[in-house]
């Protein structure tokens, strides 16, 4: 995947490219002692049920924000075989999460969780970061 993601209905660019040194890009360091994400029970309890259906190890989930939404940002979440060299990997037992830079100075600090209720299951991230969000919790602002 590059700084454009495909997503439902299309595809969402991140407004810059690390790898091009665009302007107004500055690198996003992990503050020592403090993890990039913090991944509930729930979430890693899913995504290894996803794994093991997908039966490829070499499979790890990114988590990314792009453009879009209706506050502004929007998360995305899609399995991804390749690394990338900004990319910060969090693992925690059979589970990678993989985030590029960019969208890791958006997710610092976040939750990520799985929810399942009456009205369906999805993937829940609680942002520290946001100073928003819509009502479907998918968009932020910050």
């Amino acid at each position: 995947m590059s700084a454009c993601q495909n997503t439902q209905g299309g595809a969402a660019c991140a407004s810059a490219d690390p790898a091009a040194g665009a302007p107004g890009f500055v690198p996003f360091a992990v503050p020592e002692g403090q993890p990039p994400l913090n991944l509930t029970p729930a979430v890693l309890t899913k995504v290894s049920e996803l794994l093991a259906e997908e039966d490829d190890k070499a499979l790890a989930l990114r988590i990314y924000v792009t453009g879009g939404g209706c506050a502004g940002f929007q998360y995305g979440f899609a399995f991804d075989d390749a690394p990338k060299e900004d990319d910060v990997r969090v693992e925690s037992g059979p589970v990678t999460v993989l985030v590029d830079a960019m969208s890791l100075q958006y997710l610092q600090g976040a939750e990520i969780d799985f929810e399942e209720s009456l009205e369906g299951s999805r993937f829940v991230i609680r942002n520290p970061n946001a100073s928003r969000s819509c009502g479907c919790g998918s968009s932020f602002s910050v």
